[in-house]
């Protein structure tokens, strides 16, 4: 059987979620790197497979899915060896899981891309206010979750999906506007706990979240 190709780019959160699951789970992707500048993601070929024109997309041997977190719960179900990552019958742990997994979606990408979208796209060359006090505001959320939680993780005292989709956007936030190590404390320890334990890491969220900030500074004119 031919390896999953996914299609996406090397920036974007949700085609490192991706990536992570694939590599805690063991499995092979032919990762294929687009460049929505051009509009590879309009192509007649793309479309058939993503009608939303977005990434990620994976075509697993005739079989196209989009949209990470359904994903990343499909290569987990399928491929996995175990149910570490999204347990099978504890739908408790599930619905918490998928909680998370909304959060990374509504609130941490959405204010993320907020910022991120007119810099990149659009010309923009400041970026309001409001928009990063809100990304302090999702801090806030994230660490009133993790004290809950009470354990080392999201959900639970091991990794699961929750964890992985949003170690992406966080990672990401955290390069653009760091986290104040006094108000957020458990925010920082965990995202340190993350580049500890999750096979892939460094290469796949920390490098392009700096190669993301790099970008950011240069279309702001910092650098």
């Amino acid at each position: 059987m031919a390896p999953i190709v996914l299609y996406s780019t090397r920036r974007t959160p949700a085609g490192r979620a991706v990536e992570l699951t694939a590599k805690m789970i063991g499995i092979e992707l032919d990762v294929q790197y687009i460049d929505l500048a051009k509009k590879e993601n309009m192509t007649e070929e793309y479309l058939k497979m993503n009608p939303m024109h977005t990434v990620p997309t994976v075509n697993d041997n005739g079989v196209p899915l989009y949209d990470s977190h359904a994903i990343i719960n499909y290569l987990v179900q399928k491929y996995a060896k175990d149910d570490t990552l999204y347990p099978a019958k504890d739908l408790v742990k599930q619905a918490n899981i998928n909680a998370l997994l909304h959060f990374e979606s509504g609130v941490l990408f959405a204010r993320l891309r907020w910022i991120l979208e007119p810099v990149f796209y659009w010309g923009q060359t400041e970026v309001p206010q409001e928009k990063i006090d809100s990304v302090h505001k999702a801090y806030d959320l994230l660490e009133a979750t993790l004290k809950t939680s009470g354990t080392d993780y999201l959900v639970g005292g091991t990794i699961t999906l929750a964890d992985i989709s949003v170690s992406t956007s966080l990672c990401t936030l955290n390069a653009l506007f760091p986290a104040d190590a006094s108000k957020y404390p458990l925010v920082l320890a965990y995202l340190k706990r993350l580049e500890q334990t999750m096979p892939h890491y460094q290469e796949i969220n920390t490098d392009r979240a700096n190669d993301a900030l790099q970008l950011y500074n240069q279309k702001l004119g910092k650098v």
